[in-house]
């Protein structure tokens, strides 16, 4: 069954309103009819099946037949991403995205490149991948894409999470794994990248003095799009 994403608001009682592009995708690529039925997601643990009434009608209307809502359960991640190239980015958004991470911080940091403003246009777009990829693998809770900030904005947003992770070359002893291990009933995990680079050493005394854990993945240095994929996982792989 074809799914769908369509903004809480757009639903009331047994009547679904999906708006454009969802509505171009359903009817003009998928080729689907009055009728034909499709999965809904609201991206708060809402999931429909609805069937597709009239289709001149813009936004598309669709009748539910179905509804259930599912609870959202631990770990809940969030990705603190040092801003690589914008491709590199939109690869991070979906991957991270599909392995179940709750919400994703964008950083501007001194070794980001570019680092002009044009970043915060760029918010639209990854919020866009990201509902796309949890659509495309059923998952009912959406990933929040924040709009950039800089490093400092980004760890004041720490407050609400039970571990913070620094993944850091520079860190020899402490391993990913054994950090995670030692905290198995860890609820909130906050995993912090750095960009293209790494983090400069200022970069990681303020990470460490707003209560990071350096943490290294072995004697391989990874690529930042790589790190925060595996890294993601990794928590997502001990806490689940």
């Amino acid at each position: 069954m074809h799914s769908c994403y369509v903004h809480p608001s757009q639903i009331s009682e047994d009547t679904i309103r999906i708006s454009e592009p969802e509505r171009h995708h359903l009817l003009n690529v998928l080729r689907l009819r009055v009728d034909d039925q499709v999965e809904v997601f609201d991206g708060v643990g809402n999931r429909y099946v609805a069937s597709l009434c009239d289709t001149r009608t813009s936004p598309l209307q669709a009748k539910s037949l179905q509804h259930q809502f599912h609870v959202r359960t631990p770990p809940y991640i969030t990705l603190f991403q040092g801003l690589p190239k914008f491709d590199k980015m939109d690869l991070i958004v979906q991957k991270t995205t599909e392995i179940g991470v709750s919400e994703i911080v964008p950083m501007v940091c001194q070794r980001s490149m570019p680092q002009s403003s044009v970043q915060e246009k760029r918010t639209i777009r990854w919020q866009r991948i990201a509902n796309e990829a949890a659509k495309q693998c059923k998952r009912p809770h959406f990933a929040h894409v924040l709009a950039p900030q800089r490093l400092e904005e980004g760890l004041l947003r720490v407050d609400h999470l039970d571990l913070l992770i620094l993944l850091w070359e520079g860190e020899k002893r402490n391993g990913l794994k054994e950090i995670l291990r030692n905290h198995a009933e860890t609820k909130s995990v906050g995993v912090v990248v750095g960009p293209e680079g790494g983090f400069t050493d200022e970069e990681v005394e303020l990470a460490i003095q707003n209560g990071c854990l350096p943490a290294t993945f072995g004697d391989n240095t990874l690529r930042t799009e790589t790190a925060a994929i595996v890294g993601v996982a990794s928590v997502m792989y001990e806490l689940k």
